[in-house]
């Protein structure tokens, strides 16, 4: 009967202006929670197929809809670790049963085991960050999260690996004229070290450069390791074949070390075997042919015999041509010699500075220090980049000078960056990377599930989440000591509130004259 379709339509009515109001009611409530985004009730109708004449009224269906996608206004405060997303994006926090949660609720306070939680006691994850270059993410999951942890470095010491120094030496300084300078450099375990750089004029445009730990030198030695072997003197052709000539030379391997070795040269029907002897190991052989001499007995191949790098035992040879140059093969004594090229290395051998006419430095344009031993810490090489000196007529003068590294110092802050970088901030004044924030999103933020405490899960309607890092690939950038506000707009709430009132009492009323028409067909039988 129609009458009570009417009274469930009023029913139907009252019960959605009851939804509005229910979300109006935690919208205002939850106006000053940071990040949360407001909901609201959409409404769409129910209507009843119509038969016989008879109009059967339907009623109205809600759906409670968030804005999550909307952004909220900021609000700036003195905490490094409240942050906002400007953007796209939503930080990754873990709840207390371990499942990650999406949420742009960033009040995150550090705890006592230097992690950090936002005020519904979620905790903010990220990725451990390397400065060389950004950590590898899971772009459709969290494998690979940690959690952020301001205490998980405390005192540390970086030893020196490198640096640069640039100097001015003067022009105008007489032969002889001798400067020094100096620049500190950090152990292995945190100790400054005082390295001298003494630099002595030589020649006009050319000056040797000295360094020194303690007053002894430290440079890397200077050497040229073997490439060419010339090999000359007579094979004797009249030999009867299987007699040897044994002939016994050094060369300089690549690391400067002098290393001796032999040739054995084993006369055959149509030539010689030779085979490189270094304590025992052969570690090359080649093959001269009786063809490769002329009329005369002179060796006629002008290109050499390409020997790759061999490594023999714990030492290597460079790549060495072989020549046979001055080689002769007559009817003759043996008398084998040998040109090899190579400079081998000298402990404490200066370094040769040679500058162009405009004094500016031709070489080198930079140098090594061996690594030294002191007390237990070791104070590694230093690689020093002094492309920068000059030679100008003007006095001695440092213009740059600068080594990596830094003496033992512990954690006193953190800093955070518009890129989710979280560096810790040494008492030296160092900053070092440790977290890159985890940044997500979905492809429809306003269909993700709202979970208690202000934070979202995935739902089938969100579509999956990505992840990616703060600034680029559409994400939004980190603000450090700003929070995001609620979306919440009290006057619309509030007239929403007056609109849902107004409508709530009409549909009573709906609902009341059908009750009413009911009573006076109830009564027609008296």
């Amino acid at each position: 009967m129609s009458l009570y379709g009417t009274m469930r339509t009023g029913v139907s009515g009252m019960s959605a202006q009851a939804n509005r109001l229910s979300t109006v009611g935690e919208n205002i409530a939850n106006a000053s929670t940071t990040g949360y985004k407001k909901a609201s009730v959409q409404f769409s109708s129910m209507i009843l197929p119509t038969t016989n004449g008879a109009y059967n009224s339907g009623g109205v269906q809600t759906d409670v809809r968030y804005a999550i996608s909307s952004q909220g206004t900021f609000s700036y405060t003195t905490s490094s670790t409240d942050l906002a997303i400007n953007g796209r994006g939503f930080f990754v926090v873990e709840g207390a049963d371990g499942t990650e949660y999406l949420t742009r609720a960033g009040s995150f306070v550090p705890q006592d085991d230097g992690t950090l939680q936002n005020a519904a006691g979620f905790t903010l994850m990220g990725y451990e960050y390397s400065s060389t270059a950004d950590p590898t993410i899971v772009v459709n999951g969290f494998d690979g999260l940690t959690q952020i942890n301001l205490s998980a470095a405390t005192l540390t010491a970086t030893p020196t690996r490198s640096g640069v120094l640039d100097v001015n030496l003067p022009a105008t300084a007489a032969v002889g004229y001798t400067k020094a300078t100096s620049l500190v450099a950090y152990d292995s375990q945190g100790s400054p070290r005082l390295l001298d750089y003494i630099y002595t004029k030589t020649a006009d445009n050319t000056w040797e450069l000295d360094v020194q730990f303690n007053g002894l030198s430290v440079l890397t030695p200077t050497f040229a390791p073997t490439s060419v072997i010339d090999i000359a003197g007579n094979l004797d052709m009249s030999a009867v074949v299987g007699s040897t000539v044994t002939g016994n030379y050094s060369l300089v391997d690549t690391d400067g070390v002098t290393r001796p070795f032999s040739v054995t040269y084993t006369r055959t029907a149509t030539g010689w075997d030779l085979e490189f002897d270094h304590a025992g190991t052969v570690f090359a052989t080649d093959y001269i042919d009786d063809s490769e001499f002329d009329g005369a007995g002179n060796y006629i191949d002008p290109l050499p015999e390409v020997i790759p790098p061999i490594t023999v035992g714990t030492w290597s040879t460079g790549t060495i041509n072989m020549f046979f140059s001055g080689l002769t093969s007559v009817a003759a004594p043996f008398s084998l010699t040998a040109a090899i090229d190579g400079t081998p290395a000298i402990a404490g051998s200066l370094i040769e500075l040679t500058f162009d006419a405009n004094g500016q430095l031709v070489s080198p344009s930079e140098i090594e220090t061996e690594a030294v031993t002191i007390d237990g810490a070791v104070l590694n090489g230093l690689r020093l980049d002094i492309s920068g000196s000059t030679q100008l007529a003007s006095d001695f003068a440092v213009t740059s000078g600068r080594v990596d590294g830094n003496a033992a110092s512990d954690v006193v802050g953190y800093e955070i960056n518009d890129k989710g970088i979280v560096f810790l901030k040494y008492s030296n004044g160092d900053l070092q990377p440790k977290y890159r924030l985890a940044i997500a999103d979905v492809q429809s933020p306003d269909n993700l599930n709202p979970v208690s405490g202000n934070v979202y899960s995935q739902s089938n309607s969100s579509g999956v989440i990505v992840m990616g890092y703060a600034g680029s690939s559409g994400y939004g950038s980190i603000l450090s000591g700003a929070l995001e506000d609620s979306n919440v707009d009290i006057a619309e709430e509030l007239t929403a509130m007056i609109e849902a009132q107004r409508n709530y009492t009409a549909n009573s009323k709906v609902f009341q004259t059908g009750s009413e028409l009911m009573e006076v067909l109830v009564n027609l039988k008296r």
